[in-house]
């Protein structure tokens, strides 16, 4: 409690002092490195790829899975026991958001790390209060990037943890579990999830230095009890070796050998990194510059649809204003909803009519917009499988350009959270990605306009959703 008290003076001091960095970008334009990218349809299958790699890994497993737990986090852990025993020069470090470990959990790690005190290393995030008086929030660690020894890489939005690593496209069975429950609150059983896989020597062995980074970023606020933001402090730290050399020669054929591999050239890919340590958000601006220079269509697939105003105003530009097809999936307040999607739920519905007809009127105008016409552009639909949560961060931009991570349609992710996303400019890895969008879309129900339009001029659910658009902490 006293370290908690400290930090919000210390933030609330240092939020007028402290200068802001620039954005991380992960970017090799001349390079000539071509790379793999495996796009997954679920969380089960990035889940056993990276089971595979870590089954042959010679030297480093470097685990950022945002949150973990149960079963999952167990058996991960058990891969890196049994490889650690075959392999004597690999180590581990696992960089893990503490909010779903339980004590049993924690018993794991803790005796992974004292049967291998010098290879395995775990480490939880902490929350240290957000600098804004004006919109009080915490700080989180969101990014999701996984990597084996240096070439095998998995980012996107799945959480290592039983009921949010699942494939999320059946109705989940009937389970009783002490998981479910969390601060009081019912959990979805299931996770409708995405992530991609890339093999690449050249980006694996540079994002390594931003995983350690963020490692050393949070090792140095549980030693202290105030917190340094800023992420360039720790680049320039020293980080565990591995050589070019013995990056190349490692070899996942799960990976590799999978019919699902896409090859790309590594120019076409770039990793961006984001946090409170900037002044603008590098990612949100990468989503409205993809936006902004739509042409035909633009695909969205995301658990929230609460984005930072740039975003909104840059979608409605496009398909209101330009007629840019844009589809759009999230998560609704219908039957079939989990629980937990009714604290944000009427938020994206608002945003919904806002794309629709260009504005958001008062209520008292709903005979006015009766008779106008909303975008016929737009389609809205909303992920229909029984208490299973979509939780992706999804966009499709002109059958071209594929962007996955961690990064959330919500104001959090904007302003407080440390996050990524990788951007693939590859209209065949696209393709792969429009396959598992139409299968979403499949799973999801159809919002038709005259509902669009009832929920907007419905004092309550304006209300509601409004106040949900502004004060929704996640």
């Amino acid at each position: 409690m006293n370290k908690m008290r400290w930090g919000l003076v210390i933030a609330l001091f240092c939020s007028f002092i402290t200068k802001d960095t620039f954005a991380f970008t992960v970017h090799f334009p001349d390079s000539k490195e071509h790379v793999g990218v495996i796009v997954h349809d679920n969380s089960i299958e990035v889940y056993e790829k990276l089971l595979s790699a870590i089954d042959v890994a010679e030297h480093y497993v470097e685990l950022c899975p945002c949150m973990a737990g149960g079963n999952i986090l167990k058996e991960i852990v058990e891969h890196v026991d049994t490889r650690m025993s075959e392999a004597p020069r690999l180590c581990a470090y696992i960089l893990i958001q503490p909010t779903l470990i339980d004590s049993k959990d924690k018993q794991i790690l803790e005796n992974a790390r004292l049967k291998w005190p010098d290879r395995f290393f775990y480490l939880f995030t902490g929350c240290p209060p957000g600098s804004s008086i004006l919109a009080p929030n915490i700080i989180e660690s969101h990014v999701k990037i996984s990597i084996v020894d240096g070439k095998y890489i998995f980012i996107g939005g799945t959480n290592f943890e039983d009921f949010m690593c699942t494939k999320g496209d059946a109705v989940p069975e009937p389970i009783e579990s002490s998981r479910l429950i969390i601060a009081g609150t019912q959990r979805p059983r299931a996770f409708r999830d995405q992530d991609i896989s890339i093999s690449s020597v050249q980006l694996g062995t540079e994002l390594r230095k931003e995983f350690h980074a963020h490692y050393g970023l949070w090792s140095a606020y549980a030693k202290k009890p105030w917190f340094n933001k800023n992420l360039d402090d720790f680049r320039i730290l020293s980080y565990p070796e591995l050589t070019v050399e013995e990056a190349e020669s490692a070899y996942c054929n799960a990976i590799e050998g999978s019919p699902d591999l896409v090859t790309t050239d590594l120019k076409n890919i770039r990793v961006i990194f984001s946090g409170p340590d900037e002044s603008k958000n590098a990612i949100t601006q990468e989503y409205v510059d993809l936006i902004n220079r739509s042409e035909k269509s633009i695909k969205i697939a995301n658990m929230y649809f609460i984005p930072k105003d740039e975003i909104i105003e840059s979608l409605k530009s496009a398909c209101f204003d330009r007629g840019v097809r844009s589809e759009i999936i999230t998560n609704g307040c219908t039957e079939n909803s989990p629980s937990l999607t009714g604290v944000y739920a009427w938020g994206n519905r608002m945003n919904y009519f806002f794309l629709s007809y260009g504005e958001r009127p008062s209520i008292w105008k709903k005979f006015i917009f009766s008779r106008k016409q909303p975008s016929s552009s737009l389609s809205v639909s909303e992920y229909f499988v029984p208490d299973t949560q979509l939780h992706k961060k999804c966009m499709i931009v002109d059958g071209r350009f594929f962007v996955i991570g961690s990064y959330n349609f919500g104001k959090k992710s904007d302003l407080f959270d440390y996050e990524s996303i990788v951007v693939i400019d590859s209209p065949e890895i696209a393709q792969k990605a429009s396959i598992v969008f139409k299968k979403d879309l499949s799973l999801s129900q159809p919002v038709d306009n005259s509902e669009i339009f009832d929920w907007y001029f419905n004092p309550v659910h304006n209300l509601i959703g409004h106040l949900q658009i502004n004060f929704m902490p996640a």
